[in-house]
């Protein structure tokens, strides 16, 4: 028998491992649909008006309250996935200007 083809609770409730999935993919759409400068600057206010508190306050419009920590982690990630994109685009440009450089110093020499 496999797992997917059992049938769910009487109640139609969901394990618990499961709800908290749904709940971190909603917390990461909430979050991105903010975008990273917004929940920034919403995290550090929070974080200097109550430093002791437990929840994120700064998406309670959009009906989602998640944890401090969670938006903590997601800040670190979208951070450093940032950071890869423009790394990549900074690679890409220094590679264009070397071998526009050298196709420079190559043509010039063809043509002395």
């Amino acid at each position: 028998m496999s797992t997917a083809s059992r049938e769910p609770d009487i109640d139609g409730s969901l394990p618990a491992f499961v709800e908290r999935a749904q709940q971190d993919v909603q917390w990461q759409a909430a979050l991105a649909r903010l975008g990273y400068r917004q929940v920034k600057a919403a995290y550090t206010h929070q974080i200097r008006k109550s430093p002791k508190a437990e929840i994120f306050f700064g998406v309670e419009h959009l009906k989602h309250w998640p944890t401090m920590e969670f938006v903590r982690a997601w800040m670190k990630a979208e951070k450093k996935r940032t950071l890869r994109r423009v790394r990549w685009t900074f690679v890409g440009a220094m590679l264009a200007t070397i071998v526009a450089t050298i196709t420079f110093a190559v043509a010039i020499k063809v043509i002395r």
